[in-house]
């Protein structure tokens, strides 16, 4: 993927567009894009370990039970993207807080890397149990940092 817009997104997910994704307009509805950043973002969180059978939270018992809640998402559309193709979507994080984590997240054809949606999502860390923010947990935080390519302070 060294050519592509999504060179630099550790995770990226491919997916074909289905004939019922497009709407009366005869363009796949905008809403589809969310489900595509979700699903990347989601194997974005799967590789560090913040959800799956693996996560730091996965014992939901009191004291467990720490995982992500989507907080904010947004989307930029650039351009409609028509039946049929196929789409590669891009989830990277471009900051890791106290409590919450920016992702990034790009859709492109898979042929040809025309750029379609472009956009973002914050998920928080919650413990489930309480309803609380809880920091970050710092396994989580050094398998961002390695997934990502960076040095764990900068």
């Amino acid at each position: 993927m060294s050519d592509t817009p999504l060179k630099d997104f550790p995770v990226v997910v491919t997916f074909p567009v289905h004939w019922g994704d497009m709407d009366a307009y005869g363009h796949v509805n905008n809403v589809r894009s969310f489900t595509w950043f979700e699903s990347a973002r989601i194997a974005y969180m799967v590789r560090v370990g913040l959800v799956g059978p693996s996560a730091a939270g996965a014992d939901k018992t009191v004291g467990g039970g720490i995982g992500p809640i989507l907080a904010n998402t947004h989307a930029d559309y650039v351009r409609p993207v028509v039946f049929p193709a196929n789409l590669v979507v891009g989830a990277r994080v471009t900051r890791v807080g106290t409590s919450s984590i920016t992702f990034e997240h790009v859709v492109a054809g898979a042929d040809d890397g025309v750029v379609y949606t472009r956009g973002g999502s914050i998920v928080v860390t919650l413990r489930y149990a309480t309803h609380e923010k809880v920091p970050v947990p710092q396994a989580i935080r050094a398998a961002i940092e390695q997934l990502e390519g960076r040095s764990a302070g900068g």
